[in-house]
């Protein structure tokens, strides 16, 4: 029997937990994150972000493994939970 694989969720911002998009990396989960507050800041915006992870959409928890924001010189600051 194989273990479940791991799921990295991404949460921006007030997206609800069931619409976090699912991602196989957790790189690939910052580097999407990187994308959207990038885009959102050449206008002036903020968001934060949250990656939990679950071995499927119906197991995931309200409390997330890592908070993403974007640093002051536009670097993705991630820090655990």
């Amino acid at each position: 029997m194989s273990a479940l694989p791991r799921l990295y969720f991404l949460r921006i911002d007030n997206d609800y937990l069931e619409d976090a998009k699912a991602f196989q990396t957790r790189q690939g989960a910052i580097r999407r994150f990187s994308i959207v507050a990038r885009e959102l800041a050449q206008y002036g915006q903020e968001c934060v972000a949250s990656i939990h992870i679950a071995p499927t959409r119906d197991t995931l928890v309200e409390y997330p493994e890592w908070v993403l924001s974007l640093g002051p010189r536009g670097g993705v600051r991630v820090e655990r939970a």
